[in-house]
């Protein structure tokens, strides 16, 4: 079955990847243009990207590390909002299974930083 056959609300793992590629992008485009990033810090930025955003991530996988954009590089927070929005709207059930996983396989501290990030993001919202 292709991914096209699904309906049109939902989005494919290779469009949420490109998604994230292309919010972090302008990030790194506006602060560039800017100029009072240094360049090692949008070089940062672009690996932390390319080393948490990869092709071939099914949908968990790519919201689970793009969660984590923002854990050091708080330009990346609003590509993390939007995200989460993203993902929230679609995959709302699919989120609170992840998190219910981490916490099932012992992993609180990343369920509860997935957890205050949501509640961040709603609070903003």
């Amino acid at each position: 079955m292709d991914g096209k056959a699904n309906s049109s609300v939902t989005v494919s793992a290779e469009d949420f990847r490109k998604m994230i590629e292309v919010e972090v992008l302008k990030i790194i485009k506006s602060l560039a243009e800017m100029g009072q990033t240094p360049k090692d810090r949008i070089k940062e930025l672009a690996e932390l990207t390319l080393q948490l955003i990869k092709p071939g991530m099914n949908l968990e996988e790519l919201y689970s590390n793009a969660v984590k954009l923002d854990d050091r590089h708080s330009e990346l927070a609003p590509v993390v909002f939007k995200i989460m929005k993203e993902y929230e709207a679609k995959y709302e059930r699919s989120a609170l299974s992840h998190v219910s996983q981490l916490i099932k396989s012992g992993s609180y501290d990343k369920a509860q930083d997935m957890v205050k990030k949501v509640l961040q993001y709603k609070i903003s919202n």
